[in-house]
Parts: structure tokens; C-alpha cells; sequence
């Protein structure tokens, strides 16, 4: 195993005590791995280890990083989402947690009611 597995070991194991903890059902929980500023090779890695769900914060990163697709994966978008990136991010990202204003929420809304997606 490699660090990055090894790492994810650890923290699922740190998601299920606190879970416990809180009378809450592990698998309600879902762990995004931030993979900002890491190369699509660790993101691969971390998929083989059991990985699916990871959160960029720039989309300009996010597109090179995942021009190709990962097959398994769920990308989020967990930085501020500028306006003028809602048409990248609308075709990117199967889920964004950070939008700050209504016009870039009602942007959003439209290309992704153009797309079919939601």
C-alpha cells in the first residue's frame, strides 16, 4: 500500500469513531478528498484504495486535472465559484458547495436546466 492509502485507512477509521460516537451510521457520511494542488496520479491512486469523491477549488485546475474523465469518480467543487466559471464548472463538477451569490446561483440553474442536469 502507498501513503495515500494508507492515509484513507486512517481517516475512514477516524469517520467511524466519531460516527459511533454520535449514534450516526458511518456510511451516511461521505469523506470528499481535497485534490487540490495534487497530480491526477495521486487522484488515481486514491481511487484504487477505495476512493470515489474529491473536491477541487479552481476549476481552471479541475479542467486539466480531469480532462479525462475518472471512472468512479464524483467531482465537487468546493472553492468560491466566480460567475464567469459557471459555465465550466456546470459541465464539470457533479456537485458544487460553494456558491456565495443568487446571480451565480441563477446562472448555475440555467445551464444546468440546458444541460438536462440538475
Amino acid at each position: 500500500m502507498g501513503i495515500i492509502a494508507d492515509n484513507l485507512i486512517v481517516v475512514r477509521e477516524r469517520i467511524e469513531r466519531a460516527a459511533a460516537a454520535a449514534g450516526r451510521d458511518p456510511g451516511e457520511i461521505t469523506l470528499v478528498a481535497v485534490s487540490k494542488t495534487k497530480p491526477r496520479e495521486a487522484v488515481e491512486e486514491a481511487i484504487a484504495a477505495g476512493q470515489a469523491v474529491f473536491g477541487e477549488n479552481r476549476v481552471q485546475e479541475a479542467q486539466e486535472k480531469y480532462a479525462i474523465p475518472l471512472p468512479g469518480s464524483e467531482l465537487h467543487m468546493v472553492g468560491h465559484l466566480q460567475r464567469n466559471k459557471a459555465k465550466p464548472a456546470a459541465e464539470l463538477f457533479d456537485r458544487i458547495h460553494s456558491i456565495d451569490s443568487l446571480k451565480t446561483a441563477q446562472r448555475l440553474d440555467r445551464l444546468l436546466d440546458e444541460a438536462g442536469r440538475s
